[in-house]
């Protein structure tokens, strides 16, 4: 009897009384329950009505995903240039980078871009412009009433130019290419 005592005070025997503990209540909790039948089979899914064309009307009007409204249209002062035209006009000093200096370029950019703008392009070489010639219209992606994102598609990719209003007067503050 004492070897079974002494084999109990072990974290051994801790070990297997906790065992026969838990197999004990599965056992007790099986015997109150009865055996395990698992879930029932899923019904299959009813089958949908086909969508007239009342109901798919109505379904592009509210496809009842909550969308952010629409941002309002860009504000420009009375007799300042509206965003698209500062937009063609930057993209057209941008691409006239033949034949000039560095200060020539940037000089023929400055009336259109903002401060912070000039001062990221003040070491910028003219040579790397990656274009020559705009191939398609401005388009503009209204961000706000103040923030507009113009897309001019060029020979090489397409120029994408944020732009900003300050007191109603467009001015572009970054300028990002890809290839395309």
């Amino acid at each position: 009897m004492r070897p079974v005592l002494r084999l109990l005070g072990t974290r051994y025997g801790i070990a297997l009384v906790l065992t026969l503990l838990v197999l004990g209540a599965v056992g007790v909790a099986r015997a109150v329950t009865g055996p395990y039948r698992g879930a029932a089979p899923l019904a299959a899914p009813a089958a949908e009505p086909s969508p007239t064309t009342s109901s798919v009307a109505a379904t592009a009007r509210n496809d009842s995903v909550p969308t952010p409204e629409s941002p309002p249209p860009p504000v420009t002062s009375p007799g300042a240039a509206r965003p698209e035209q500062v937009a063609a006009d930057f993209t057209r000093a941008w691409l006239n980078h033949v034949g000039v200096t560095g200060e020539q370029w940037r000089q023929g950019l400055a009336k259109y871009a903002t401060t912070a703008l000039m001062a990221k392009l003040k070491d910028t070489d003219p040579a790397g412009v990656p274009a020559k010639r705009i191939t398609g219209p401005v388009t503009l992606q209204n961000r706000a009433s103040t923030f507009v994102e113009a897309i001019i598609p060029i020979d090489s990719g397409t120029l994408r130019l944020r732009l900003l209003a300050t007191n109603g007067r467009w001015q572009v503050d970054g300028v990002d290419w890809s290839r395309g």
